[in-house]
């Protein structure tokens, strides 16, 4: 009896630390998903400036005297 006690004592454990590992390997998923979210935005304001800085060289030089 005592055996079958401790076994399901341990199972218990085993279960709550497997709930916990859960948890918290959702709120890294979240966290992740959150920077990648950061990220995507980040990266799509510098392809703004890319595409602007490029069109500014493409008027300098168009406006450039031809020597």
């Amino acid at each position: 009896m005592s055996f079958q006690t401790d076994e399901q004592q341990q199972t218990q454990l085993e279960l709550e630390g497997l709930k916990r590992t859960l948890e918290w390997t959702e709120i890294q998923r979240e966290q992740l998903l959150d920077r990648l979210d950061l990220l995507r935005l980040e990266n799509a304001r510098l392809q703004d400036q890319v595409e602007e800085l490029e069109h500014r060289i493409d008027n300098l030089k168009q406006q450039q005297p031809l020597f």
